[in-house]
């Protein structure tokens, strides 16, 4: 077994039963919680997830299409962005997802080349009863993950010279009031000046 996931679990199957989404246009809905059995990683991070996350599918019919809303909401730990100790995080998405069994639709979206703001068509073979949700929840999750985490927002982060977690107490470094990576600039303007 690999130490990080990085795409859907194969023990995530959820299906959505098309048969089950009310064709009067009433919603159908539905809530559970997926199991995440070790970290993800993503981002260059990695994601220690500190509950199951809760998903919630939404489910409607309007005009021969399923308009599928899943959202997500759990908490997770990362590093500190600034001092790499544990930060707790709320997260938490949603995403919609159009599906149609109408192969017009196939061609009418090809010719209009998806303009900008509009939703793409997910294409159902005829012979499919269900969605699959396990892929969407998925990429729900992977993009509700925060790309940078504080653990408070006061972090003083690592000393930039021994390494120390400054929040802490203060390293013995000696600090320097100019900044090394001006040095060539500044022997070149020493040097101009001749």
């Amino acid at each position: 077994m690999e130490k990080y996931l990085e795409e859907a679990p194969k023990s995530w199957k959820y299906r959505l039963v098309l048969a089950a989404v009310p064709k009067d246009g009433a919603p159908y809905e539905d809530s559970f919680s997926v199991h995440i059995d070790r970290p993800v990683s993503y981002w260059d991070q990695i994601y220690t997830f500190l509950s199951d996350p809760k998903v919630r599918v939404e489910a409607y019919r309007s005009e021969g299409r399923v308009l599928v809303t899943v959202s997500l909401r759990t908490e997770v730990s990362v590093p500190c962005a600034r001092c790499l100790e544990p930060a707790r995080a709320e997260v938490g998405g949603e995403l919609r997802y159009i599906f149609s069994l109408r192969r017009d639709e196939q061609q009418r979206e090809k010719a209009e080349e998806n303009k900008d703001g509009e939703e793409e068509i997910i294409i159902l073979d005829s012979w499919e009863d269900e969605i699959d949700l396990g892929q969407l929840i998925w990429e729900v999750l992977i993009t509700a993950l925060p790309g940078a985490v504080l653990c408070s927002p006061d972090c003083l982060g690592l000393c930039p010279q021994c390494g120390a977690n400054l929040n802490l107490g203060p390293c013995g470094c000696k600090k320097e009031s100019r900044d090394p990576r001006f040095d060539v600039l500044r022997n070149f303007v020493e040097d101009s000046g001749k």
